[in-house]
C-alpha cells in the first residue's frame, strides 16, 4: 500500500512535469516513464492493482462515449465500407513489418507475425499462450513497441504536425463540478456494463462496457454531462502506472535488435496508413485528422485520449479502432493460427496432436 502511494505521487508529479513540456497524453506518458525510470532505479518491480487501473477504465469509457449522438451512428453506418478497407490495410502492412523483423532478428515467424497484429496488448499475450511456438516474452515486448511507439508519434503529429487546437487535461481545473444527478444513471450502467462485457468476453471489457452503455443510454434520450478534467486526468494516471509496471525486457538478450525493428514496422504501417487516411476524406469528408488518428495502429484507450485532446471526432474514432479490434481478434487472429497450424504441418508432415 506505501508503495503505490508513493508511486502514485510520483507520477502525479511526471504528469504534472510532461504537462509543463507540452507532451502529448502527458497525463498518461508522464506516469509511464515516472513508473518506468521508479522501477529500474529500485531494481523491483511494481505491483500497480488492475483493480484501480479499471477503474480508470471505465471513467475514460464513459468520456469516450458520451459525444455519441444519432448523427454519429449513422455516420458510422454509412462508413463500414471504409472501416473494412482500413483493417486490411492495416493488417496486411502489420503482417509484412512483422514478416522483415522475423527476416532480421531472428525471433520466427509466429512471434514476428503474433507479435506486430495491432490487437489489443492484453488480448495479444494470452493469445499467443494458445500458438504454438509462440514465445509470450518476445511477442509481449513487440507489442509494448508498438503500443508506446503509437502513444509517442501519433499525438505528436496529431497535435503539431495536423492541428493547432489542442487542450491537455490539467489535472486540477477550476472547472465546472460532476453533475452527480445526471451522472448517476451513467455511472450505475458503465459499473454494470464493463463486468457484462467482462462475461461475454468483449475485449478491453471495462473500456468498451461503458462506451456502449453510454451509448445506449443517450440513445434512450439520457444527456450526459462532462467530466471533471481532473478526473479524466487521475484516470489517465491510474491506466499510464499500469502499463509502465507492466514493462520488462528481463530474459531477452536480442531486446534492443527486436524493439529496433519493431518500432521501424511501427512507423511503416503509419506511413502507410496515410494513403487510407486521404481515401477516407476523399469518400466520406471527414477530417483528416479523426481519419488519422482513426487508421492509427494503436489502441482504444490511447486513440481516443488522442481524439479528446485535439478534438477530433472521438465517437468515429473509437468506431474505427473498435471494428478493427474485433476484426483482428474474431477473424483475423483465427485465420493466422489455421495457417501458422497448417505450416507447421505441412513442415512436419504429420499432425500437431
Amino acid at each position: 500500500m506505501k508503495n503505490n502511494i508513493v508511486i502514485f505521487f510520483l507520477s502525479c508529479i511526471g504528469g504534472i512535469i510532461f504537462f509543463s513540456a507540452h507532451i502529448p497524453l502527458p497525463w498518461t506518458i508522464g506516469p509511464l516513464v515516472t513508473t518506468l525510470l521508479w522501477k529500474t532505479v529500485r531494481k523491483k518491480p511494481i505491483h500497480w492493482p488492475k483493480s484501480i487501473r479499471n477503474t480508470g477504465l471505465i471513467f475514460l469509457g464513459y468520456a469516450m462515449g458520451s459525444p455519441f449522438t444519432l448523427q454519429v451512428g449513422q455516420q458510422i453506418l454509412d462508413q463500414l465500407p471504409g472501416m473494412l478497407l482500413t483493417t486490411f490495410t492495416t493488417m496486411t502492412l502489420s503482417l509484412l513489418a512483422g514478416w522483415f523483423t522475423c527476416r532480421f532478428t531472428g525471433v520466427g515467424m509466429v512471434n514476428g507475425l503474433v507479435g506486430s497484429i495491432p490487437g489489443g496488448l492484453s488480448q495479444m499475450a494470452v493469445i499467443c499462450e494458445e500458438i504454438d511456438g509462440a514465445d509470450v516474452a518476445v511477442v509481449t515486448l513487440m507489442q509494448i513497441t508498438r503500443v508506446l511507439t503509437v502513444v509517442f508519434i501519433v499525438p505528436m503529429l496529431a497535435i503539431y504536425g495536423l492541428t493547432n487546437n489542442s487542450t491537455p487535461l490539467p489535472l486540477f481545473a477550476s472547472t465546472a463540478s460532476l453533475q452527480f444527478e445526471q451522472f448517476l444513471p451513467f455511472g450505475i450502467v458503465c459499473i454494470i456494463s464493463a463486468f457484462i462485457a467482462r462475461v461475454i468476453r468483449i475485449p478491453t471489457p471495462y473500456l468498451m462496457g461503458p462506451v456502449i452503455g453510454t451509448i445506449a443510454l443517450i440513445i434512450q434520450g439520457y444527456n450526459a454531462p462532462h467530466l471533471p478534467q481532473y478526473i479524466t486526468a487521475l484516470a489517465q494516471i491510474f491506466i499510464g502506472i499500469r502499463m509502465g509496471a507492466d514493462i520488462t525486457f528481463d530474459g531477452l538478450t536480442n531486446w534492443k535488435s527486436i524493439v529496433s525493428y519493431s518500432f521501424g514496422g511501427v512507423i511503416f504501417v503509419i506511413a502507410g496508413s496515410l494513403g487510407i487516411d486521404y481515401l477516407l476524406v476523399k469518400l466520406y469528408g471527414i477530417p483528416f485528422l479523426t481519419a488519422f488518428i482513426s487508421t492509427a495502429p494503436g489502441g482504444i484507450t490511447e486513440m481516443g485520449l488522442t481524439a479528446m485532446t485535439v478534438h477530433a471526432d472521438v465517437s468515429l474514432v473509437v468506431a474505427y479502432q473498435l471494428f478493427r479490434l474485433l476484426s483482428m481478434l474474431l477473424l483475423g487472429i483465427p485465420l493466422l493460427r489455421w495457417w501458422l497450424g497448417k505450416k507447421a504441418i505441412h513442415k512436419t508432415l504429420q499432425p500437431t496432436l
